[in-house]
């Protein structure tokens, strides 16, 4: 479930970065570190499964690598929908 809302924080983060005429390679690869961050602090900081420290070295840049996708889905959407509300 954490995991899922990471996404969507990620998603929205970055459609909220291109609002804010932020560049693509800065949104994208900062909107992109949010799901790491949360899948290692669940893993060190916060260890509800001591399975999950075992998967961390291989969780966290496949996060990363979700993240990234999801963050630039949410800046392609953002940018799409910008450019629907400049032509009406």
């Amino acid at each position: 479930m954490a995991f899922v809302a990471g996404l969507i924080a990620t998603l929205f983060l970055a459609g909220y970065l291109r609002g804010r005429r932020v560049k693509a390679l800065v949104a994208i690869t900062g909107a992109g570190l949010v799901l790491p961050v949360l899948v290692a602090f669940t893993s060190f900081v916060y260890p509800a499964d001591p399975e999950a420290r075992m998967w961390a070295a291989i969780a966290i840049p496949v996060s990363y690598l979700w993240g990234m996708t999801a963050a630039g889905l949410g800046y392609g959407v953002a940018a799409l929908a910008l450019i629907a509300r400049r032509d009406i």
